[in-house]
C-alpha cells in the first residue's frame, strides 16, 4: 500500500510539474502575441509615413518641374527683350 501512496505522490508531483510548465508556456505565447501586435502596429506606422513621404516626393517632383517650365519661358521672354 505505501508503494502504491508513493507512486501516487510522484505522479501528482509530475501532473504540479507540467501544470507549471504549462503556465510559462502559455504566458511566452501571450507575450509573443503581444509582440506580434506591437510588431504589426508599427509595421502600419512606417507604412503610412512610407505612402506619405512617396507622395510628397511626387509633389516635389511635379513642382521641380512646373518650375524649370517656367524657368524655361523666363528665357524665352528674355531673349525677345535682347533681340
Amino acid at each position: 500500500m505505501e508503494q502504491v501512496t508513493n507512486q501516487v505522490h510522484e505522479i501528482t508531483a509530475s501532473i504540479q510539474q507540467m501544470t507549471g510548465s504549462n503556465e510559462k508556456i502559455v504566458n511566452a505565447v501571450q507575450d509573443m502575441n503581444e509582440i506580434t501586435k506591437t510588431t504589426s502596429r508599427e509595421t502600419q506606422s512606417i507604412s503610412a509615413a512610407t505612402e506619405e513621404q512617396s507622395a510628397s516626393m511626387q509633389e516635389i517632383a511635379s513642382s521641380s518641374h512646373a518650375l524649370a517650365n517656367m524657368a524655361e519661358e523666363l528665357q524665352k521672354t528674355i531673349r525677345n527683350f535682347s533681340i
